[in-house]
């Protein structure tokens, strides 16, 4: 009987660690999410070879658990289309303050002259417009 104890000890302990860890599982859900893009800024200018500067102004959310995430850019033909995707940790206890771009940027190269648009694709899918020239150096 001694003997048969033994082996359902750790049968026992194995159970009762695989249920402590499966109830603490982590139960936050992490989300991805459109940031509404509230303004930009660029240069109307540049010059063809140079880096274009566009800096993002808005608000990525309301508390701390939020954060940029990554951004989805696509070029057609004149037009630079940007998404910009925040994300949210989806924790319980965040730190409370709000989260900005506040002049968060990306750089754009040309390799062709022209008039380019800079398009932003917003959360209802509308877009904020702006155009640049870019000139032969």
């Amino acid at each position: 009987m001694k003997k048969m104890q033994l082996k359902i000890f750790p049968a026992i302990l194995l159970l009762i660690l695989s249920l402590s860890l499966f109830h603490c599982k982590k139960k936050d859900t992490e989300t991805q999410f459109v940031i509404k893009v509230d303004s930009i800024r660029v240069a109307d200018t540049v010059a063809v070879g140079t880096n274009l500067r566009i800096e993002f102004f808005g608000t990525i959310g309301p508390n701390g658990c939020y954060s940029f995430s990554h951004d989805e850019t696509d070029f057609v033909q004149t037009t630079v289309s940007i998404k910009l995707w925040g994300k949210n940790s989806g924790a319980g206890d965040c730190p409370d303050v709000v989260v900005k771009l506040d002049g968060m940027y990306m750089d754009v190269n040309f390799n062709a002259s022209g008039t380019y648009t800079i398009q932003i694709v917003q959360p209802d899918d509308s877009k904020l417009l702006e155009k640049v020239v870019v000139e032969d150096s």
